[in-house]
Parts: structure tokens; sequence; C-alpha cells
């Protein structure tokens, strides 16, 4: 009886993570790549905390890794959404379209409550290239304290690149992009 016990939960817990689309995480140690992408351990001080794996249960959906120092909580995305070809612009109206969707995911969360848009943005890499669109959004928290909050979308390797920043000023969520941009198109 225990062996058919053990079965029928490992069947429920398969099915229940393929209906729910729950993300495989791991705590992988050293750098993770996928995709020909590498989430290291530390970027700029932040500490890689966790990985999942959306791709495996939803193709299109890839892989982020969390990262925190401090204030600072940062998800970068890799992902494809199905999308053979990405052009390698930020400004093209396939990543502007990702960073709409981004900015109602966000405003989703929330129900619309408790979060003001603040403005869009553009990163730029250390050769004056436009590398990342962004929206900066004023979150508040439960308590009544504001947070600032941003989305940026990119392209890297041929797939989307997003980030999720919150906790921080917008100077220092653009450090911990910065410190991105300069591993994916090092300065000359």
């Amino acid at each position: 009886m225990p062996v058919v016990i053990r079965i029928v939960c490992a069947v429920l817990i398969a099915f229940l993570s393929v209906v729910t689309g729950a993300a495989a995480q791991t705590s992988a140690k050293g750098p993770v790549t996928v995709f020909n992408f590498t989430f290291p351990e530390e970027v700029a001080g932040a500490q890689r905390i966790s990985f999942r794996d959306y791709e495996s249960n939803q193709p299109g959906l890839g892989y982020s890794a969390g990262y925190k120092q401090g204030n600072l909580t940062g998800t970068v995305y890799i992902y494809d959404d199905r999308k053979q070809s990405i052009p390698d612009d930020p400004q093209s109206p396939l990543v502007k379209a990702q960073l709409e969707q981004s900015r109602r995911d966000v405003v989703g969360l929330r129900r619309g409550i408790g979060v003001k848009f603040k403005e869009d943005f553009t990163i730029e890499d250390a050769r004056g290239r436009t590398r990342l669109i962004c929206a900066a959004f004023a979150i508040t928290d439960d308590d009544g304290r504001p947070r600032d909050s941003f989305s940026c979308l990119g392209v890297a390797k041929n797939k989307f690149l997003k980030f999720r920043i919150s906790g921080v000023s917008q100077a220092e969520a653009r450090q911990f992009v910065n410190a991105w941009i300069n591993l994916l198109w090092p300065p000359s």
C-alpha cells in the first residue's frame, strides 16, 4: 500500500505543477547558463538568491534569477515568448509590446490599487546605444509608504531581457542594470 500512495502522490504533484504552471526553482551554486545567457552568482554586489525554470512547463517563458542586495530586489528574465526572431532594437514594436505587457503585469499584481506610473526612460551602454526601455512606478505598500519599482526591457542573445527591480531609487536600479549591460556589452 505505501508504494501505491507514493506513486499517487508523485503523479498528483507532477499534475499540479503542470496545471498551475509552477516554475522549477533551484538554488544552484555558481553561474547558471541557459539560452547561451549566464546568470552569475553576483552582479554589482547583489547576490543571486533564486533561479527559476519556466521553460520546461511553459515554452516561451524562459528563465529568471532573483538578486538581492540591501533594499534592492531584482529579478532578471530571459525568454523568447515563442518568437523565432527578435530584433536587436529596444525601440522595436515587439520589445515595446513586451514593456507594455510588463506595465499591465505590475498594475495587475496590485489590481491597480497603490500603483502609480511615474515615467518612461531608457538606459544606454558605454557607447551610447540604447539597450533598455524602462518604466518607473511608485507602489504604495500595505504600510502606506511608497517605494519605487522599475521594469526594463531589451534584447540579448536573440531573447527578450527583462528586469524587475524594486526597493531602491532609480539611480540605484540603474547601477544594477548598468552592471548587467557591461557584462553583456562590455565597453571597449
